[in-house]
């Protein structure tokens, strides 16, 4: 355990050697954990089970990175929230106006083909890339942290992607002792909005269908508990729990739930077919995973509310569920609410 200073004065001097690393906050925690060293390139179906850190792209096909634990430090961090910088963000409702059109339009074609097809749910995603004043890494995922004390945060640096950083609301996958735990978590409100739609309601309904369908084949006993309502950032979301016993390995387990219907849909070949000939942008590690894995478990976490950034220039990933019942406006404004995570620790 080393000081604040010490743990980010150790994080600067990886990005000045292109020392890869993985800086990461448990939700609820009060301790930051960082992992670094070498990243060696991992394929999703054959991911090392030695005591370490994955971080896995959306794609199954793409290869993702993993950091073995036998390098880390770790310090105290407080929940200390700056509640000022929630309030000046950059609006990108007034910077990417042009861009509403595009993608109502493509939410609109999405609901035809799913009133016309099999298909139930599609996740389309999309991107906006902006400059920055600077590159302060260390300052940004500071307040990160302290504007998402309910989120797994993370930021992560490799000389070929420059930094990813993100706060995820999302668990995919937890196995302990062969108890298995997972979430749907899908339906999405303003805070001050009391009662949750008929798209949100259903919407859950569809998530927590299909995952405890592709756990059956590999957990027994699977039960779900939920939905509650849980705070993410200025945003409500519906969150169902689900639990299991496996015997099966951890790679099959994560293999046989990931792109989770929240973040593909539903049927998964149809809707990633849709989300590759819809979408404008490769979504890379967003909508991936990442967190701790050995041998005997794991915990990991969905690659949401995320940023990309390298030399002061910024690509910000976010989406949302479209099912018959989306309102092409009402999806717009999702992801502009869901931007704010984000935004608020890039701009002051």
């Amino acid at each position: 355990m080393v000081s604040n200073n010490d743990f980010f004065i150790k994080l600067k001097s990886c990005v000045e050697e292109k020392t890869p690393f993985i800086s990461f906050r448990h939700p609820q925690s009060e301790t930051l954990k960082c992992y670094f060293g070498s990243a060696n390139r991992i394929n999703s179906f054959s991911i090392p089970l030695d005591s370490g850190f994955v971080v896995m792209p959306f794609d199954v096909k793409k290869q993702g990175y993993y950091i073995s634990k036998s390098t880390t430090i770790s310090t105290k961090i407080s929940k200390n929230i700056n509640k000022d910088s929630l309030n000046t963000t950059l609006n990108l409702n007034e910077k990417f106006h042009s861009d509403k059109n595009e993608y109502c339009n493509k939410v609109s074609k999405i609901i035809k083909i799913i009133s016309q097809t099999e298909l139930v749910k599609v996740v389309f995603s999309k991107s906006f890339k902006f400059n920055l004043s600077s590159n302060n890494f260390d300052f940004f995922f500071q307040k990160l942290l302290n504007q998402n004390f309910e989120a797994f945060c993370y930021l992560f640096y490799h000389p070929e992607e420059g930094f990813w950083m993100g706060a995820s609301p999302e668990t995919l996958l937890e196995i302990s002792d062969k108890n298995v735990t997972t979430m749907a978590l899908a339906g999405t409100k303003k805070r001050e909005t009391s009662e949750w739609g008929n798209k949100e309601i259903i919407e859950q309904e569809i998530v927590k269908k299909e995952i405890i369908k592709n756990l059956h084949p590999f957990c027994e006993n699977v039960k779900a508990e939920g939905p509650v309502t849980i705070k993410a950032g200025e945003i409500d979301h519906l969150k169902t729990v689900i639990t299991g016993f496996s015997r099966a390995s951890v790679n099959d387990v994560i293999n046989a739930i990931h792109p989770t219907p929240a973040v593909g849909g539903v049927p998964k070949k149809n809707a990633l077919s849709i989300i590759n000939s819809l979408e404008n942008h490769e979504r890379s590690l967003y909508s991936g995973y990442l967190g701790e894995i050995d041998k005997n478990g794991c915990r990991l976490f969905v690659n949401l509310r995320c940023v990309n950034f390298n030399q002061n220039k910024a690509t910000l990933f976010v989406g949302g569920g479209i099912t018959q019942e989306s309102s092409p406006e009402k999806e717009w404004e999702e992801i502009i609410n869901k931007s704010q995570t984000i935004l608020s620790s890039l701009f002051n």
